[in-house]
Parts: structure tokens; sequence; C-alpha cells
């Protein structure tokens, strides 16, 4: 990491993005080194959450499958879910904390707080595409449906989804700063929201008292999307749609970045 921190610093003909790169490049190498470590218990651990989690809910709810989700793999049900919803708090909880292990880099001149958060983010991404790929690839093995019916669509709602985490990350990143005590409420909240999110359970199966106020969450619309878009025979309720999230997603993107602006020169002297 310093090596190429050093080298990306010494006289050349780069231009300033290619720098920038080697840069965002330097810091995915660093958290990928401290997050696994050359260990591959590491990468068996990082595999044993969602998958623990879809055992779990199927040996649960495994035996009201076929009149819970109708015209969907429950199986496949789980994983379109789960997947999401991890990477949505993963996204923003490991965000929230990135700088606090990253302040000696700021010494390079290269690096800035928005760089920390960005290779952070990458990690993240790229850790759930693969262990997606994997869930899809066992589903496929089994005989179930593991492509998906409208894959542009999912594609889109993804990046909602993608950006709604990285933003709501960006900005507990920037107003927890100070407060760093603030960050043990913000992974309390996380635990109802896994409940309140639809990861276990289809909307259309819920009573008309509870789903309004349960459709304030943009995660669920999105987590019902991903699952309509897999499966076109999935029954997905008209009050859920993809530009309530979306908007609330560029928002928030918009005020994070503000406040990053704000406050960077802070982030950097703290």
């Amino acid at each position: 990491m310093n090596t190429a921190l050093t080298a990306s610093a010494a006289p050349s003909k780069r231009t300033p993005w290619q720098i920038q790169r080697a840069v965002l490049f330097a810091l995915l190498q660093r958290d990928l080194k401290a997050r696994f470590g050359g260990r591959w218990l590491g990468g068996i651990w990082t595999l044993f959450e969602p998958l623990a989690h879809v055992v779990i809910l199927m040996l649960l709810f495994g035996y009201f499958r076929h009149s819970v989700v109708p015209g969907m793999s429950f199986p496949l049900f789980l994983v379109t879910g789960l997947i999401p919803y991890l990477i949505f708090r993963n996204l923003t909880l490991h965000l929230m904390g990135a700088l606090d292990g990253s302040r000696g880099l700021f010494g390079y001149r290269q690096v800035k707080p928005i760089d920390v958060l960005v290779a952070r983010a990458g990690m993240e991404l790229l850790i759930y595409s693969v262990i997606f790929v994997v869930f899809l690839a066992v589903l496929g093995w089994a005989g179930l449906q593991w492509f998906p019916d409208r894959p542009l669509h999912l594609a889109i709602a993804s990046t909602a989804l993608i950006v709604f985490g990285f933003g709501l990350g960006l900005m507990l990143a920037v107003l927890t700063d100070d407060w760093p005590q603030l960050r043990v409420f913000v992974r309390l909240l996380f635990m109802p929201l896994y409940f309140l999110s639809g990861v276990m359970f289809p909307l259309h199966s819920l009573s008309g008292e509870i789903l309004p106020w349960l459709l304030w969450n943009p995660l669920l619309h999105l987590i019902e999307i991903h699952r309509g878009d897999f499966v076109e025979n999935y029954r997905v309720i008209e009050q859920v749609n993809l530009a309530y999230p979306a908007a609330l997603a560029l928002v928030t993107l918009a005020v994070s970045l503000a406040l990053y602006r704000v406050r960077r020169r802070r982030l950097l002297a703290s």
C-alpha cells in the first residue's frame, strides 16, 4: 500500500485520473488484505453468514413455503431478499466506520477520505457479488431458476440499492466522526430493519393495517422489486415501485456529498 502511494507521488506523466485510479486500487488491495489477510478461513466466514441465514430460514419456514411464496422457489425467495439486505447493511455500516483505521493514510496528499470510502464500498460490492454468484450457481445446480427474467430492470434496482447504501454510509461516516458513540445506536437500528424489510415474508401475505406503515421503508421496495425481476410470476403488489427508493437514494447521495464537502477538512484533521 505504501509502495503504491509513494509511486503515485513520484513525478510522472500520468494524468490525475490515472493517479486516482492507482490510489483506489491500492486502497482496495489494502482493505481486502485487512479483511481476509491471506487466510482461507476469512473467505469461509464471509460466506458462512448469508449461508447460515438461508439454511436457518429454510428450516424454520420451509414447511410453509408452497403456500407462503406461490410461483417462486423458497430458496430463491430467501436469496433474493437476503443478499440485497446484506449489501445495503454492510455498505452502510462498514462505510460508517471506514475512516477510523485510515487516518495515517491521509498523510499522503493523494489520499482523501472519499477515496477510502469508495474503496471500502468497492470491496463490499466485490465480496457480495461473488457470494451472489455462488448462491445462484448452487440454485442452478439444484435445478432451480438462477437467471433473472428481467435482468436490465434488476440492474437498475441494484444500482439504486448501491447508491442508497453508499449515500447513507457516507452521511453516517461524516455525521458520526465527532460522535462515534452514535454508531452503536445505528447498528442497533439495523436489527429491526431486518424484520421490517421483507427478507423473510412476501408483502402480499400481510394485512392491510400493517402494510401501509412498512411501505415507508425504501429497502422493502427494493427487495420486492429484486424478487419480481428475478421471477416474473412472483406477485409484486401494486404499491411497490422503484421511483420512491431511487429518488430517496439520489437525495441521500446528494446530501451526503454536500456534508462531505463542508466537513472534508475536518475529516482530514481528525
